[in-house]
């Protein structure tokens, strides 16, 4: 039941970080992207460059932080059964 407790407790804590990134790109891509229309930049422009803006940044930060926390998660399950295996 604990081995539960700690799985749901980093995958929570992975939500929590996937979720505040894409926010904070979601912010960042909509500045730059719509922020330009005070200079004259058309919606039609400003709507495109945001979507692609969002989608360059947000897919790779996604897919590195995931694959960091199974390569992590990994990590630590070898080294806690190699210690197990000594002892």
């Amino acid at each position: 039941m604990n081995s539960i407790k700690k799985v749901l407790k980093r995958v929570l804590g992975l939500l929590i970080i996937n979720f505040i990134g894409l926010m904070l790109i979601t912010l960042y891509s909509a500045y730059y992207s719509f922020g330009t229309m005070i200079f004259g930049v058309h919606t039609e422009s400003a709507i495109k460059d945001f979507w692609s803006t969002e989608f360059i940044t947000a897919i790779p930060f996604v897919i590195g932080i995931n694959l960091l926390a199974i390569i992590t998660a990994s990590v630590r399950i070898y080294k806690n059964k190699k210690k197990e295996n000594n002892s």
